[in-house]
C-alpha cells in the first residue's frame, strides 16, 4: 500500500484515510514522530486522560495569540519533551 500526502507550507500533512482508519487515528488523537536515517516512524499514541494532556479551547485559543506575539518579536523557546512544553505555555497564559 502506497498512500502519499503533500507537505503544506506550515509542515502539515493529511493522513489518508485508508492509513487513519487502519490505524484507528481519530480527530484529536496524539501521534508522535521519530526519525531514523532516511525515514520517519509515526506512533499512534493512546491516552488515558487526554483532557490532562491538552488544552481546552479558551487555553488554545490565548497560547495561539501569545506564541504569534512570541514569533513576531523573535521570542520562542524550544522543547524536546512535551510535558515541559505543556507546563511553560500554561504558566504563561497564566501570566497573562
Amino acid at each position: 500500500m502506497k498512500d502519499r500526502a503533500i507537505v503544506s507550507e506550515r509542515g502539515t500533512i493529511t493522513i489518508p484515510k485508508s492509513i487513519r482508519k487502519l490505524a484507528s487515528i481519530h480527530p484529536g488523537d496524539l501521534i508522535e514522530f521519530k526519525p531514523q536515517k532516511n525515514k520517519i516512524i509515526l506512533t499512534h499514541l493512546v491516552l488515558k486522560n487526554p483532557q490532562d494532556v491538552f488544552m481546552n479551547d479558551d487555553e488554545w485559543e490565548k497560547f495561539d495569540k501569545l506564541v504569534r506575539k512570541q514569533l513576531k518579536k523573535g521570542q520562542f523557546k524550544n522543547y524536546h519533551e512535551l510535558d515541559k512544553a505543556r507546563l511553560h505555555s500554561r504558566n504563561l497564559i497564566r501570566q497573562k
